[in-house]
């Protein structure tokens, strides 16, 4: 379960940062929240299926981080684009 979560997780991180970019910012939102969910139902699965090991948490921390980072650089595309479609 933990795997699919996870892949499930990282789609719709995914999916927020195109919505993103298509100046979606409602849907990317809760594609967003939705993926942190998928991440905090893995990593609550794991733990309650004593299931944590080494792989697993570094796999979780990954994908935590890769949100985090595909969030930053839509956010600072789109606040670019804004700019310059603000300024002709």
């Amino acid at each position: 379960m933990t795997t699919w979560t996870l892949w499930i997780g990282a789609l719709l991180v995914v999916g927020g940062s195109t919505a993103q970019l298509k100046h979606q910012a409602a849907a990317a939102r809760v594609l967003w929240v939705l993926a942190v969910l998928a991440f905090v139902v893995t990593a609550a699965s794991a733990v309650a299926a004593s299931e944590v090991s080494l792989p697993l948490l570094l796999t979780l921390v990954g994908a935590i981080a890769g949100t985090i980072a595909l969030v930053a650089v839509t956010r600072e595309r789109t606040k670019a684009a804004a700019g310059r479609g603000g300024a002709q």
